[in-house]
């Protein structure tokens, strides 16, 4: 299986370890078509982007092949390599953290690309206001963390930047998935309770199994 890159076509899959695809041209999402659509305008400026959430890294990838292309530009992910809402186990998903740092190395941007283990809730309160061009939250799909997530993420994202939110449809869309049967509390409440809460701030770009906004104000 293939994944796209702008300069190079399709890359091999098998220069990294990837178990599983929901970021591709292949995956039933698409996601990866929003990804170019609104960050191509970052190519060629130094910006900095923070993921929350990396799994073994595929978007994450990505982002660095294809869109952090100047050479100031940085990435930062957030990911806790523990069990994520009951879908992975503790050794499962510490393994995917592993193939995560593995294929950030076999992608020769370990200089752009900053791997932080932990909680989300710890870090993104250490990072200053405005900070952020672009942060995609797929983190714990619990309501409540995907809630703290995105209000903790706005406030350090600029004035002008982008957000991407993921799985808005889980459970609605194919619900028998596991992430969708191992969630509680499903993403869509929370974010949908952002949307209404911060309108006035805020530009809906895109509304799908993504949500992705632009904060248009403080």
């Amino acid at each position: 299986m293939f994944f796209y890159n702008k300069n190079k076509g399709k890359i091999d899959r098998e220069k990294y370890n990837f178990t599983e695809d929901w970021f591709s041209h292949e995956s039933e999402s698409h996601v990866v078509d929003q990804f170019e659509k609104f960050l191509k305008k970052y190519r060629k400026i130094s910006c900095k982007f923070l993921e929350i959430g990396s799994f073994e890294g595929m978007s994450a990838i990505w982002m660095l092949e294809n869109i952090l292309t100047h050479k100031d530009s940085k990435l930062w992910c957030i990911d806790p390599g523990v069990e994520w809402t009951g879908y992975l186990s503790e050794k499962e998903a510490n393994n995917a953290f592993e193939r995560l740092l593995s294929n950030i190395n076999k992608s020769g941007f370990n200089e752009k690309a900053k791997i932080i283990k932990g909680k989300s809730g710890d870090y993104l309160v250490r990072f200053p206001k405005n900070y952020f061009d672009f942060i995609y939250v797929d983190g714990n799909h619990e309501a409540e963390k995907v809630l703290e997530d995105t209000i903790m993420s706005f406030r350090i994202l600029n004035v002008g930047g982008i957000m991407a939110l993921d799985d808005y449809l889980l459970g609605i869309r194919w619900p028998n998935s596991p992430g969708a049967i191992a969630c509680k509390n499903l993403p869509k409440k929370a974010i949908d309770y952002f949307l209404e809460i911060y309108k006035d701030k805020i530009e809906i770009l895109y509304k799908d199994y993504q949500v992705w906004i632009k904060k248009i104000k403080e």
